[in-house]
């Protein structure tokens, strides 16, 4: 005896079979109007309350009954002086066909939030991201949660051409040529500190208090240097005893525990200044040019959770520069 397991050979058997058990059930399954008619007058065991939620006239609802009685061969319902009550056959029908409309409606509705859900990839520099976004970016969920929002931390540019990112917050000096851009941020450089340090130095004139405080500098924007430039009197840099970061978000967290005074984008330090947990330092304040943008990918820029996403930006930072 040979038994052939080729994909053709199985395809053809569970086809045919497949296509004999459809057969079948299209011959004995009733219409689905009449399946939801009988749900219907089932759930309320009454012909007037039955009619009302269908829309539907009494006469009309006691045809299609006893329409799917005559297809099934059974009754129903007994109909009584005190209305209508199950048969054995009407009670087991009722809790398969409740349970199919159930897991029916369950699908459709599941498939309908699928279909109208939006997935938004927005690329963030680390420290816009950690000091300003992340505190806001809920209410625009709670706005819009038919967005499925992914934040995509970096510290360089991403392509967005090539990434899949849809929108990208970033630092420069724009515009970025054939993109949609919006400034979120019409930036300056001051010095910060925690409020006791501000305590202390402000009896002091800048230069003593930065000779004797600790600076906090980012190597990557070390803004001290063109404190410097600017006419600022600063000690020596190089000799100065300082901490290092990378990244201005550890640095802000270490000037609000007191660890010592530095210069920041006051955009990144704009909540801690508002709660109280950072204060200025003097009143001299940088401008290089450069501000946070958001740039749109050319591929997404119609979409509408993009533009939603730029109009709350918008709102959120009161800006207006859009190019």
């Amino acid at each position: 005896m040979v038994v052939d397991f080729s994909c053709h050979h199985y395809r053809e058997k569970y086809s045919t079979a497949m296509s004999s058990g459809n057969t079948d059930l299209l011959r004995t399954l009733p219409s689905i109007k009449a399946l939801l008619v009988f749900n219907t007058v089932a759930r309320h065991l009454n012909f007037v309350r039955a009619a009302g939620e269908l829309h539907m006239t009494q006469g009309a609802l006691s045809r299609q009954v006893k329409a799917l009685e005559e297809h099934l061969g059974v009754v129903l319902f007994k109909r009584g002086p005190r209305g209508l009550s199950f048969t054995q056959e009407g009670d087991l029908l009722y809790d398969y066909s409740r349970r199919a409309f159930d897991t029916l409606g369950t699908g459709v509705r599941h498939l309908s939030v699928s279909a109208g859900r939006e997935t938004l990839v927005v690329s963030v520099a680390r420290s816009f991201a950690d000091c300003v976004l992340c505190g806001r970016i809920g209410g625009f969920v709670k706005s819009n949660p038919w967005i499925d929002l992914r934040i995509d931390v970096h510290r360089y540019f991403v392509d967005l051409d090539s990434s899949g990112v849809d929108i990208s917050i970033r630092l420069g000096s724009g515009p970025w040529d054939g993109y949609r851009t919006l400034a979120i941020s019409d930036d300056r450089v001051g010095a910060v500190c925690s409020p006791r340090l501000a305590r202390h130095y402000a009896k002091l004139k800048p230069f003593d208090a930065l000779k004797e405080g600790l600076l906090l500098r980012n190597v990557e924007r070390d803004y001290w240097e063109r404190w410097q430039e600017s006419g600022n009197r600063v000690p020596d840099l190089d000799g100065s005893p300082a901490i290092r970061f990378n990244d201005s978000a550890p640095m802000l967290a270490a000037a609000k525990g007191g660890a010592g005074l530095c210069l920041t984008r006051l955009v990144l330090a704009s909540d801690s200044l508002a709660a109280g947990t950072l204060k200025r330092l003097w009143g001299q304040e940088l401008h290089d040019g450069q501000r946070y943008y958001a740039v749109c990918a050319n591929r997404t820029n119609a979409r509408r959770a993009v533009e939603l996403f730029m109009q709350w930006l918008e709102s959120e930072f009161g800006t207006s520069d859009e190019a």
